[in-house]
């Protein structure tokens, strides 16, 4: 699209908002299961095992994480509502006014409420949001705080990981490797075929759920990438581009959701196969 930047009508911002929605839906649905498909595997192997320990049970992301992120994203939700009401002329001074406490929401926020890395891009949505308190034209206020959303995003992917060496993937794929330790140790251990056939299958399912759910990780930094987009798109007055990018992230959210469900189901077939052996 070319010509002079126009100014996002009052479709283009909800859909931002529902895109932000769609992501933190996403990464709570994500965390929940990885923290789901760890503990079945925990028990499974606590099965097996001839004492019983806590130590056997770990929760990689815990209440307090999952907490943060969804701070996180009430922000971004708080700052997308604030632009819907600068698009009303009714309600301007409404959303004026959130900015100003959004601002000093975020002024009061540090490194230990939010995702770990994401406090600087916040800090710096803050100080911009500032700038735009006064702004009674929608389109600048975009233009205004796209450095801080950009910013803010590219935190939040940092957070997730750019491999499995860092971020959110790094932590979890260290959980998975511990675990197949384990099971390696039990192969070992097992006393005869029957018993080495089901570690080796238990080994074969959790390196596959291992995979599955650092591709939902990934598909979930993808989907922050596509937001930050979006953003940069509707800065530029390209409403047609951020439409795209928003609704390219909700078949993301919906092709993620389908295979989420099929892993579900072989990963119980598997079990129930086992556990039918076992008897």
């Amino acid at each position: 699209m070319t010509g002079c930047a126009v100014s996002p009508d009052r479709a283009e911002i909800p859909q931002f908002r529902q895109g932000a929605a769609t992501a933190n839906q996403q990464t709570a649905q994500a965390f929940a299961e990885i923290n789901a498909f760890l503990r079945q595997q925990q028990i499974e192997r606590a099965i097996a095992q001839p004492t019983l320990s806590e130590n056997e049970f770990l929760t990689v992301l815990g209440d307090e994480d999952v907490a943060k992120w969804s701070r996180a994203f009430a922000v971004i939700d708080a700052y997308a509502a604030a632009l819907e009401k600068l698009l009303d002329p009714q309600r301007r001074s409404d959303a004026q006014q959130e900015l100003v406490k959004l601002s000093e929401v975020l002024g009061a926020l540090d490194g230990t409420q939010l995702p770990a890395g994401v406090a600087s891009g916040f800090a710096t949505l803050g100080g911009l949001l500032l700038q735009i308190k006064v702004e009674r034209d929608a389109m600048e206020a975009i233009r205004i705080a796209n450095p801080g959303i950009q910013e803010t995003f590219a935190t939040m992917m940092e957070a997730i990981g750019a491999d499995q060496n860092s971020g959110v993937r790094s932590v979890v794929w260290n959980t998975w490797q511990t675990l197949l330790a384990k099971l390696s140790v039990d192969f070992l251990r097992a006393p005869n075929e029957d018993s080495k056939r089901t570690v080796v299958q238990q080994f074969v399912s959790t390196m596959d759920q291992r995979d599955a759910k650092d591709a939902a990780l990934v598909t979930l930094r993808r989907s922050l990438g596509l937001l930050a987009s979006a953003h940069s798109e509707l800065a530029a007055g390209r409403n047609d581009g951020a439409q795209g990018l928003i609704e390219l992230l909700q078949r993301e959210y919906t092709n993620y959701r389908s295979q989420a469900e099929t892993i579900r189901k072989q990963r119980e077939a598997t079990t129930n196969a086992t556990q039918g052996a076992a008897q």
